[in-house]
């Protein structure tokens, strides 16, 4: 039943070999120079341009084949907020880092970020603060990832570029009702010492579009079996829901990024995610940065505080 997924996926990692490997010698050329946030000035205007700080994985950071990726947190030139500071001319702190936990924005140092939190980040003057966060906390995409793996690659998982198919076939246990609501607690817990540091900055939590919707049909990208795909449901919407009600808790504004993206899932005919392939499976698209960077826009312009796809938590 799975052999077009082989077939296909054979053909990509012999493709994306040269990729892999030609990626790791551009980026260890960077890494050194770039250990440290990225900071950048968008803004044409006299006055001094707003300040903006993101905070998050790597669904923030949007490391991606065709995007010049900076230092070792994988951050892309036009991830997310790299296109919300251009689009509101606003200066940008970048302080996301592919693999970050929520502790990891907290206070648990992260060896990819310089080993410090990425808390550390926030000036008492931000004027605005994104923060995507938590899929790492439950191994929702080494999840993903590993199911892949062990589907359609089990000749592969020596020599694949995939990182992660080298770390065995064996998916993690599915989160227990606890774990979400630790996850909740640690999103709480992040923008309660965000607005301490920043106490006039507008907050705003970013959630994750989703790789499948229930009952819609897999693809090629997408090579899970049944009960694989609706386990995959079930961590997302539990992360999720662990993300609103954090939101609702702080007062924050939601970015429904999940509610948004249904339509833009990884077998549908405009995705925002990438499927399963080389160098960097299920993360944002090319498409994705640019729609989730459109809903922040739109939360932020007063105009449109109230799109259809965010909500304050207040």
């Amino acid at each position: 039943m799975l052999r077009p997924f082989r077939n296909q996926i054979r053909a990509t990692l012999v493709a994306a070999t040269a990729l892999a490997t030609a990626a790791v010698v551009t980026t260890g050329v960077v890494i050194a120079e770039n250990s440290t946030p990225e900071v950048k000035a968008v803004s044409n205007s006299q006055e001094s341009p707003r300040l903006y700080v993101a905070l998050g994985s790597s669904y923030a950071a949007g490391p991606g084949a065709r995007s010049l990726v900076i230092g070792p947190c994988l951050r892309t030139k036009n991830n997310y907020p790299n296109q919300v500071a251009e689009t509101l001319g606003m200066k940008l702190i970048d302080a996301t880092c592919s693999g970050a936990t929520t502790r990891n924005i907290l206070d648990v140092p992260q060896r990819a970020f310089g080993g410090r939190p990425q808390i550390d980040e926030v000036p008492a003057d931000a004027d605005v603060i994104t923060i995507t966060t938590g899929g790492n906390d439950l191994g929702y995409v080494s999840r993903l990832i590993l199911s892949g793996c062990g589907n359609v690659l089990p000749e592969f998982l020596k020599k694949t570029p995939i990182r992660s198919c080298r770390l065995g076939k064996d998916p993690f246990p599915e989160p227990q009702r606890s774990a979400y609501l630790e996850v909740e607690r640690s999103m709480v817990a992040v923008i309660e010492a965000v607005r301490l540091r920043a106490p006039n900055a507008k907050i705003l939590l970013v959630d994750y579009p989703p790789v499948v919707e229930p009952g819609k049909p897999t693809c090629a990208r997408l090579p899970l079996l049944p009960d694989q795909v609706a386990q995959t449901v079930r961590i997302f919407n539990g992360l999720a829901d662990a993300t609103a009600r954090a939101a609702q808790t702080t007062g924050v504004t939601l970015v429904e990024a999940s509610r948004a993206g249904a339509q833009h899932t990884v077998c549908s005919a405009t995705p925002w995610l990438t499927g399963f392939s080389p160098p960097v499976p299920y993360h944002p698209s090319e498409a994705g940065k640019k729609g989730v960077a459109e809903l922040v826009v739109d939360a932020l312009r007063p105009s449109r505080a109230q799109h259809a796809n965010t909500r304050s938590g207040a």
